[in-house]
């Protein structure tokens, strides 16, 4: 069997979509369809039932599926092994990486200095977003590694546990007494709040906690992004929910009041997501040895500001 064949179908399977599997793969839609033509020709069954809704996968699919991962993921693991042998000890090439807008902002440029500091030959691109938008930018290829959400399981990405990071109430007026209290936000009646909106996953999240009154708020403004948020509040009596590590670098600021939420109880969980038939490279695993060695760094300087535990507790 040609092995570009399980890659077209381990892509269209993936993707849910003929079109997207074919802009994916670099090839026109009609020629993708008759590859997986000749693949269901060659297996001697269905593997996609096409739908108004897309593409899903038969049984057979299914099971065609899994017996795929393994060969393309070793196939990946012994054309990157072999670059590593090439590459020898020097780390150089490119390195794209996707990276949440708080994190960018509570640790970015620490990580940064470090690395070009280190390997000078490395060419990085660095994309900020939201941790939904870098996974999926993992999936279409267009990155190498992203600290984001945790993909869909049929996605067929690769992923560990990267940071569980807190949230945090922050505003430009004491909204919550003095700074660092510990808040309950689910009776604080007059909070103006500014959320992401429904199409980020912290805005959606927000916004279900607001309608099961588990959130109780006077106002809500829909804002998308860090800095426009951070603009918003700071001359304001609005409030607004972030990562706690997005924070870390306005600690000793007079301007910013911060107040770690212990109700409701929330964690954000990022992972670190890459394509296994797209294994790290040498660049890639050094830049998370770094990003992990800075979390470590945050949760120390964290623990001697935040407490996520109320005084009742």
């Amino acid at each position: 069997m040609d092995i570009r064949l399980i890659h077209y179908f381990m892509s269209v399977y993936e993707e849910r979509s003929f079109a997207k599997a074919a802009e994916r793969m670099h090839v026109v839609r009609s020629a993708l369809s008759m590859q997986i033509r000749n693949l269901e020709d060659e297996l001697g069954t269905v593997v996609f039932d096409r739908t108004k809704r897309g593409v899903e996968p038969t049984v057979a699919g299914r099971r065609f599926y899994e017996l795929c991962q393994p060969i393309a993921r070793t196939l990946a693991f012994a054309k990157q092994e072999m670059s590593d042998l090439v590459q020898g000890n020097s780390v150089s090439g490119s390195l794209r990486v996707g990276l949440p807008s708080a994190t960018c902002q509570g640790v970015l440029g620490e990580i940064l200095d470090e690395f070009m500091g280190l390997y000078p030959n490395v060419d990085v691109t660095v994309v900020e977003a939201y941790s939904r938008y870098v996974t999926e930018q993992v999936q279409s290829g267009f990155l190498d590694v992203a600290l984001g959400a945790l993909p869909l399981e049929h996605s067929g990405l690769a992923c560990r546990p990267g940071f569980q990071d807190h949230f945090a109430l922050i505003s430009g007026q004491p909204i919550n007494g003095p700074q660092f209290t510990p808040c309950d936000l689910s009776t604080m009646r007059e909070l103006k709040l500014i959320v992401p909106s429904e199409r980020h996953l912290m805005g959606a999240t927000l916004l279900d906690y607001i309608t099961r009154g588990e959130i109780a708020v006077n106002r809500v403004m829909r804002i998308d992004g860090l800095v426009a948020t951070m603009e918003a509040i700071r001359s304001s009596d609005w409030g607004a929910v972030c990562q706690s590590i997005g924070v870390m670098q306005e600690l000793d600021r007079k301007d910013i009041f911060i107040y770690p939420i212990v109700n409701p109880k929330m964690s954000f969980d990022l992972y670190f997501v890459h394509h296994p038939r797209r294994p790290l490279t040498l660049a890639a695993r050094c830049f998370v040895d770094i990003l992990e060695r800075k979390f470590a760094e945050v949760l120390e300087r964290r623990k001697a500001h935040f407490s996520w535990t109320s005084a009742s507790d």
